[in-house]
């Protein structure tokens, strides 16, 4: 009896016929990367190995770049190899050599050897990092070689650190990995390597000794070894998987799990977010990266900001879903979110909050997984309290002024002082029990005005004022009727209380006005380009408003009929945009992706540039320079809103498509 037949999902077809167009539609080269466990394998050696094998088969193969390392049996597999010559970078009054790209796009071979992917190029190249090079050399339909060991691979990280003790730095993104068409691994017995090490094969001898105390030591080797030979055959495994859903066959895997990793301001939770990725590798899973902000906090310290924005940058290099939520209840919003997510995993940091924090406001943690059955919690140690994040440095210029520093205790200070004043002259016709009651009114403004701790300031001074001046013996802290002690408690609690309620309300209040103002300038914006009267009065609103919204200097840059870009329109104070900036304008133009200030492409431009396409045709670039600060994920993701809805304008405008 055969075996019945299961149709293939529909929708899943669908995906697959969209997936398999967008590949024909892009020109893209293949990619092959010679995987080993650490420096000395051979895998430089195996490259050439291939690259000596595609000549002799008469294929169009140059070296793009190759580090020998002084080792003499690589350096006689260069021999006879066409070998383009490196790019020269001075940087620090010194003159580096780096790998050629234009050099090699312009050559256009079919094969070009790269190695070393995970490097991190000289200041002043085109891209910050090697693996970008070879994208872009990808794109241009070349295929690729290349070295990559597996503790640069950056998912891996963290496991990296706990069997080494090495923090590495220069890591490849797990994405570039995965759109290998093929890896292959470069093996070779660890008591082979220890002995190439010791006869000088691996390193020059000054670099030994130093290696032996870092990778070089045997129980690190096997652990690595075992690593790559796992990550390869997940990687196999993966691909497997893709070919039978081609072909159209179902295999046993869940695609219904989708994994969620909570993400908060703590280097910790880079390790969470790596977490995460490995286990949606390993599931074959769709995973989401959530930031929840609570509606009481102040504004977040400068380094933890800055570390948020790294966590968050990370989950989408890693390919996933990042969002961030706003609510009272931290435990409460990330519930509800992966309920409505159909969350089956959420991957959480140990609570950090001491005893006390966590009796006072309670656990995060324990309480969603109180409220999140059925979905499964998955609790992660965390790095402690002090390595958990860094310490704010009170340096008030950089993102405060001492007034603003002064102002929610100036605020409490002159209410609390009013309502004494006031009571002062009504006590002959109060009674003092009565007193503590006007006393909540400056608290409540403390709290709505100048925040949680103007609030709680004004409750002290409350319960201080109340005692010095209307509590016999007057004009004194004690107490003669002990009977007012549980008064003052009260008045403290409940004025504590109302203050947290009001700075709460503030800032919900401000987080509505914000997501209010948001969508109002998104609805004005568009009904301000439709009513454009031509072509320059329609660049000129786009220029205008970006620059009121993000108060940073913008041009629009548009081809002309001979598909040469222009500026058409610019707005801001003393724009500076010369041939150089036109030339990383042209490369946005060309390649359809951003670079600039604040991207691993062409960063050293102070312009922050956005492509603008709509109906898979370029319609120009949108250039943006801030002028102090740095330009944030959320900023970025505000700017890619206005250039998504800039392009469909320009595109309806010019009557394309």
């Amino acid at each position: 009896m055969t075996e019945e037949y299961k149709r293939p999902d529909p929708d899943e077809l669908l995906k697959r016929i969209k997936e398999e167009e967008k590949v024909k539609e892009r020109k893209k080269g293949y990619l092959k990367i010679f995987l080993g466990y650490v420096a000395g394998v051979g895998k430089t050696y195996r490259m050439l190995s291939e690259a000596r094998f595609l000549k002799e088969n008469g294929q169009d193969m140059v070296v793009g770049l190759v580090e020998t390392h002084g080792r003499i049996e690589t350096e006689e597999l260069l021999k006879g190899l066409e070998v383009l010559p490196r790019k020269k970078i001075e940087y620090s009054g010194i003159s580096l050599k780096e790998l050629d790209v234009r050099g090699i796009l312009e050559r256009n071979p079919k094969f070009v050897m790269v190695d070393e992917l995970a490097h991190t190029n000289v200041p002043g190249s085109m891209h910050t990092k090697r693996y970008h090079d070879v994208e872009e050399i990808l794109d241009a339909g070349i295929n690729v070689y290349t070295t990559l060991n597996v503790q640069h691979i950056e998912s891996l990280k963290d496991i990296i650190f706990q069997i080494t003790g090495v923090e590495v730095r220069e890591t490849v993104p797990d994405r570039v990995v995965d759109i290998a068409d093929k890896i292959e691994i470069v093996d070779l017995p660890t008591e082979e390597l220890l002995q190439r090490l010791e006869e000088g094969k691996v390193y020059i001898p000054e670099k030994v000794q130093q290696a032996v105390l870092k990778f070089f030591k045997e129980r690190n080797l096997e652990a690595l070894r075992e690593l790559g030979l796992r990550y390869a055959t997940r990687w196999v495994d993966y691909n497997m998987k893709q070919r039978l859903e081609k072909e159209g066959v179902s295999g046993p895997w869940d695609a219904s799990t989708t994994i969620m990793v909570c993400i908060n301001s703590r280097t910790s939770s880079e390790n969470m977010i790596r977490l995460a990725h490995r286990y949606a590798d390993n599931f074959n899973a769709e995973w989401l990266g959530v930031y929840v902000e609570p509606s009481y906090k102040f504004k977040m310290g400068y380094e933890e900001s800055l570390q948020l924005e790294k966590n968050l940058q990370l989950a989408e290099e890693l390919g996933g879903k990042v969002f961030r939520l706003t609510g009272i209840n931290i435990a409460e919003e990330i519930v509800s979110f992966a309920k409505s997510k159909n969350i089956s995993l959420i991957i959480i940091g140990h609570s950090e909050r001491s005893r006390i924090e966590a009796w006072v406001r309670g656990s995060v943690v324990n309480e969603i997984i109180r409220k999140g059955s059925p979905i499964q919690v998955l609790v992660i140690g965390g790095e402690g309290r002090e390595n958990g994040y860094h310490v704010q440095k009170i340096d008030r210029q950089d993102y405060l002024d001492f007034k603003s520093y002064l102002k929610p205790f100036t605020v409490s200070f002159l209410s609390i002082i009013i309502t004494t004043v006031i009571c002062f002259f009504l006590s002959p016709f109060l009674e003092a029990i009565n007193i503590p009651m006007i006393f909540i009114i400056p608290i409540v403004v403390s709290g709505l005005i100048a925040g949680r701790k103007g609030g709680i300031l004004a409750s002290l001074m409350a319960v201080a004022f109340f005692d010095f001046f209307f509590i016999p013996p007057y004009l004194t802290f004690s107490v003669a009727d002990l009977r007012f002690i549980p008064t003052f408690a009260v008045l403290f609690i409940v004025g504590v209380i109302i203050s947290f309620l009001g700075d709460t309300v503030k800032k919900q209040v401000e987080n509505t006005r914000q997501r209010e103002e948001f969508i109002a300038s998104l609805y004005d914006f568009s009904r301000d380009l439709l009513v454009s009267q031509n072509l320059d009065d329609f660049l000129n609103r786009i220029t205008n408003y970006i620059w009121e919204l993000f108060s940073y200097d913008v041009v629009m840059i548009i081809p002309d009929d001979n598909n040469n870009l222009k500026v058409e329109s610019r707005k801001g104070d003393n724009i500076k945009f010369d041939d150089d900036d036109l030339g990383v304008a042209n490369w946005v133009f060309e390649h359809e992706k951003s670079a600039g200030y604040g991207t691993n492409t062409l960063a050293s431009s102070k312009w922050y540039y956005l492509p603008l396409n709509a109906h898979d045709l370029k319609l120009g670039v949108l250039g943006v320079a801030p002028y102090e600060s740095d330009i944030t994920n959320e900023q970025k993701h505000l700017l890619e809103a206005y250039t998504s809805i800039v392009s469909v304008a320009l595109a309806n405008y010019l009557k394309i498509g």
